[in-house]
């Protein structure tokens, strides 16, 4: 081959990998297939009532533009019986205009003796109160009897800017009325531009489907503690009295890993059940990682983790293995995210770490550290021991 044909045929790879990284090509997809597709879907799958009625809740602030492919990948899904439960929390973008046009086009679906739609909507508006209240008041309207006398038997959340695979629902579902499982959870997968991939921090969870499984079979659940991917039985959710936190982020937490613990069995579905879009760095709540109330609020919902856990080993419901285990996430996760803005901060959000992950990891020994990843771990243990001067000249040799 003529060297300039070789030439032109580097450049010409060059441009392509350019494009594929560049290029929006699933928000392409989207708007010249999928929202067609999901439209499709919704207009021709008619209820179920034979089957168990699922709830799911989103709580909307401010997210006007991807809100609206949330709730069309909603209506799309193959279960045939879901309420869609939205609490708008004040927004004041445009989005409770957004959801209003939904909720009518649900409405005008609805006619005598016409089979109804697989999907309701219901969308209520509150002022702004955080996404704690904003789910909780979801609940509270899935729990009510529903008009034809029914009740949901299943509770699953939906973040505003995320999107349910079209089997996402039944794949849950099935398996909860399969095993009788009062939790169920799948795989959540990250959306970033055109990448689609598994959350490394807890893509071993997944690996393969585990039925009828405790706590104790599974530690390692406790590294994902998001709120989405889980399907809870309504009578368990009741039963367990739980509730989001108001007032702070991270609120799913403390839910989830209480769902774990007391849980008599859970089932893990390696199938992916939800798709985690990535927002701009800043734009979501839980990315503001330098905010001084964005670490007290990830070390409040650490603290009531650990309290937990230690109720649980004290109950016998669980052994030390799992503290251990959570620890060790903690060191290799959460502590990391944060550890790093040490040396853009100043010294209240350094004295704000150092105390309470001290306290956190009081019970760490040798072996939690060492049982530990993550490229920053050694930042975290220097920042409980030393100042705040010597940790910035660490992060700095690492050119962080």
């Amino acid at each position: 081959m003529p060297l300039i044909l070789r030439k032109l045929k580097v450049r010409l790879r060059a441009l392509i990998k350019w494009l594929l990284l560049v290029l929006p090509l699933r928000e392409l997809g989207r708007i010249f297939f999928m929202r067609a597709f999901w439209r499709l879907r919704y207009l021709t799958t008619t209820l179920n009532k034979d089957i168990p009625t699922v709830g799911l809740i989103t709580p909307v602030f401010n997210n006007r533009r991807l809100v609206k492919d949330a709730i069309r990948s909603a209506r799309a899904q193959t279960w045939a019986n879901i309420e869609h439960i939205i609490v708008d929390d004040g927004s004041t973008d445009g989005s409770a205009e957004v959801l209003d046009r939904f909720a009518a086009d649900a409405a005008s679906g609805v006619r005598p003796h016409k089979p109804m739609r697989a999907v309701g909507t219901t969308v209520i508006h509150q002022a702004n109160a955080g996404p704690g209240a904003a789910r909780n008041r979801g609940v509270a309207e899935a729990l009510k009897r529903r008009p034809d006398g029914k009740e949901c038997k299943y509770l699953l959340f939906l973040d505003s800017d995320d999107l349910l695979p079209i089997d996402g629902v039944k794949r849950l579902v099935e398996r909860a009325e399969q095993t009788g499982s009062p939790l169920v959870i799948g795989r959540l997968e990250r959306v970033d531009g055109v990448r689609r991939f598994q959350r490394r921090d807890n893509m071993h969870v997944y690996a393969t489907d585990r039925n009828a499984i405790s706590i104790d079979d599974a530690p390692e659940v406790l590294s994902d503690a998001n709120i989405s991917a889980k399907l809870f039985r309504v009578d368990f959710w009741r039963n367990n009295k739980l509730e989001f936190p108001e007032g702070v982020v991270f609120e799913d937490m403390p839910v989830v890993v209480g769902a774990y613990l007391n849980a008599p069995q859970f089932d893990i579905v390696s199938a992916p059940v939800n798709l985690w879009r990535v927002r701009p760095e800043g734009a979501s709540i839980t990315q503001r990682r330098t905010q001084l109330k964005s670490l007290s609020d990830r070390m409040t919902a650490i603290e009531r983790n650990i309290k937990m856990i230690q109720l649980a080993i004290g109950a016998k419901r669980c052994t030390k293995h799992v503290l251990e285990s959570y620890l060790v996430r903690v060191i290799s996760l959460d502590l990391q995210l944060f550890v790093v803005s040490l040396a853009a901060t100043g010294q209240d959000y350094f004295n704000e770490f150092k105390s309470r992950a001290a306290g956190i990891l009081a019970e760490a020994t040798d072996n939690t550290w060492a049982a530990a990843t993550g490229a920053h771990k050694d930042l975290v243990r220097l920042a409980i021991s030393s100042d705040r001067q010597a940790v910035a000249r660490s992060i700095g040799a690492k050119g962080l």
